[in-house]
């Protein structure tokens, strides 16, 4: 008996002080693990517990983490939701190694925490930051370069004694390609003047980024505009102006002499005598010497007569004269009834070229000047013409896109008669949105699976659609399946080109797996990223857990692409997650670092602003919706 106590105290001393080796005969330390095999034909490493963010969440509700557990290290395989992220969870927000710090009661990455939002430090060398067409925003707060201290007024404060500010540089052209351009904006122009051999420092002045106005604000290679003779008394017209109808397409040319190619800015002159009508002149720069300047006519003269107006350009002054005559073409009635729209279908979203045909009845003979009215995002232009003396048809074209579907009365007055024109405009299966380079692509308007016949901006458990897993085509689940976990689902990862045969740059759309219709795929990740950075974002609903009713907004001019926040379906159980807080949007672009994951457009919505991620990855057994885009 003495002799089996013995080696019972030798045994557990082996444990209890000794070291333990694994592939190793000689630990060095307390466990010392050694490869198998250092030729790379065998899996090596250590695998501690794979859990996910929402399972340690969980844990926190049993008390499972606390002092006796500092210092354990798992790997969390999807970071935890954010409803989830708080308390011990509070920093799980990515997948990664962990390990639990009980002083501070909390999940801590493995790896440095500190970065410069946390700990000031010095750079120790230069620093190349590739954003790979993403945005970076600070907010809350001022930006100092060379100072410390921003001044409170500013949001940019820059400070130097031996450096300036440069602005993008850019010829005119370049500049009048800058897609939407921002009330405010301002880039330096390095051929607006002189005959194409000066710059200038411009500003747009515009507030409306379909129509920019680009204003100088010149260094001295740029003189302020001065003329000799501004000759009002040799303007020629290039149409009638008549009372009682809105101006279109009439523009006065007034000559001048002695320029000296400096800039002048925008003006606006409003008529006297006659009143209701304004002659407008954009920003430009003189010729040196002799040259014209063109005067924009609107609005809807008062009366007949002469409409006056004092014009004072670049230091020189006259009134301009422009005579105004009664409009004497007449018909008894219009027949909107009969009103043909060729093409007959307007939808919306897409771009829309035709002509509204109008019968009258009793037509005096009378000529009439042209005119353009516009409605619903679309220009209707009446030419120049004269009536038949009796009946006849009026013959609006029509240019531009609908912004909104449904019904659309059209107001037709013309000759001392009026009516409607009505016509139905179908909802669009695709909207055009800003995307690089200047460019507009068509999204479709709808998650695929949603019902069509709803309003696509306005969000309810309709317009959610279907949720997909990645490179697969058929559907996974839809609004209607019970949140909770779905029995048989497909837990294997797609093959790299599901969706994609070609390349990022290229995309080749797989059909056989692809669920978008003809002429739309599953967007790249470079094309979601693209379309988060060159359209204004906004929020409707309430960005509550469970609701259908929050939505992410992008615009580009009128044109608004709503992403419902539908929340996603779980990789390994179908279980659905995050509904009315969160949208996962599927890209077609596999994320190489991870075999089983791919790329997918994330939104958090409960902050403001949102966060966007356009390069997050997902599992591709997650099932997340699909939003298309036009091949």
């Amino acid at each position: 008996m003495k002799k089996t106590n013995l080696l019972v105290c030798m045994l557990l001393g082996v444990f209890t002080f000794g070291q333990v080796g694994i592939n190793n005969t000689s630990p060095k330390v307390t466990l010392d693990i050694a490869a198998k095999n250092s030729d790379g034909s065998t899996p090596e490493g250590f695998l501690p517990p794979r859990l996910t963010g929402d399972v340690l969440f969980e844990a926190m509700a049993t008390g499972a983490y606390g002092t006796d557990q500092h210092g354990a290290v798992v790997f969390v395989t999807e970071a935890a939701s954010e409803d989830n992220q708080v308390g011990q969870t509070t920093r799980v927000d990515a997948m990664g190694y962990y390990y639990f710090n009980e002083h501070f009661d909390q999940w801590w990455k493995i790896g440095s925490n500190n970065n410069i939002y946390n700990l000031d430090g010095h750079l120790p060398s230069a620093r190349h930051v590739n954003m790979n067409t993403n945005n970076l925003g600070f907010v809350g707060g001022r930006v100092g370069i060379g100072t410390i201290s921003p001044d409170p007024s500013a949001i940019l404060d820059l400070f130097s004694k031996n450096a300036g500010f440069l602005p993008p540089k850019m010829t005119e052209a370049q500049m009048n390609t800058v897609l939407n351009p921002a009330h405010g904006l301002v880039i330096y122009c390095t051929d607006c003047f002189g005959g194409g051999t000066l710059g200038c420092l411009m500003l747009n002045d515009s507030l409306d980024p379909l129509v920019p106005q680009w204003g100088s604000l010149c260094s001295s290679n740029v003189p302020t505009g001065h003329i000799i003779d501004l000759q009002c008394a040799s303007a020629s017209t290039s149409g009638t102006v008549h009372s009682g109808v809105a101006v279109s397409g009439i523009t006065v040319t007034v000559p001048y002499t002695g320029g000296n190619g400096g800039t002048y800015d925008a003006l606006e002159f409003n008529s006297t005598g006659v009143t209701g009508l304004k002659a407008n002149l954009d920003s430009d720069h003189l010729a040196n010497g002799n040259g014209n300047l063109v005067f924009n006519i609107s609005g809807t003269a008062s009366g007949i007569g002469t409409a006056s107006f004092s014009i004072t350009v670049a230091e020189a002054s006259c009134t301009l004269d422009i005579p105004v005559v009664d409009f004497t073409a007449s018909v008894t009635s219009l027949d909107c009834s009969s009103a043909v729209f060729s093409p007959t279908t307007i939808t919306q979203g897409m771009a829309y070229t035709g002509t509204l045909t109008i019968p009258y009845i009793g037509g005096n003979g009378a000529p009439y000047p042209q005119q353009t009215f516009t409605q619903n995002g679309l220009t209707f232009t009446l030419p120049a013409g004269t009536l038949v003396a009796g009946n006849g048809n009026l013959v609006y074209n029509i240019t531009g896109t609908a912004t909104t579907s449904g019904a659309m009365a059209i107001p037709i007055n013309f000759g001392g008669a009026s009516c409607n024109a009505n016509i139905t405009v179908a909802t669009g299966n695709s909207v055009m949105m800003c995307m690089s380079g200047n460019t507009n692509r068509g999204w479709a308007t709808y998650n695929l699976g949603a019902d069509t016949s709803l309003d696509p901006n306005i969000p309810v458990k309709e317009i959610h659609g279907n949720y997909y897993q990645w490179g697969r085509i058929a559907v996974a689940a839809d609004t209607d399946t019970p949140p909770g976990a779905i029995s048989g689902w497909n837990t294997t990862p797609a093959p790299n080109d599901s969706w994609n045969t070609g390349t990022e740059a290229a995309p080749i759309k797989n059909t056989a797996n692809d669920p978008c219709p003809p002429g739309f795929r599953v967007p790249t990740i470079t094309e979601w990223q693209a379309l988060g950075n060159n359209n204004t974002v906004s929020k409707v609903g309430t960005f509550t857990s469970g609701s259908f009713t929050s939505a992410l907004v992008f615009s580009c001019g009128a044109n608004k692409l709503t992403l419902p926040m539908a929340g996603a379906r779980m990789q390994i159980t179908g279980l659905l997650k995050n509904r009315g807080t969160q949208g996962f949007y599927w890209s077609n672009t596999i994320f190489g670092s991870f075999p089983g994951s791919a790329y997918n457009m994330f939104i958090i919505g409960n902050p403001n602003p949102p966060i966007i991620l356009s390069n997050d990855n997902g599992e591709r057994s997650d099932g997340y919706p699909i939003r298309c885009i036009s091949e």
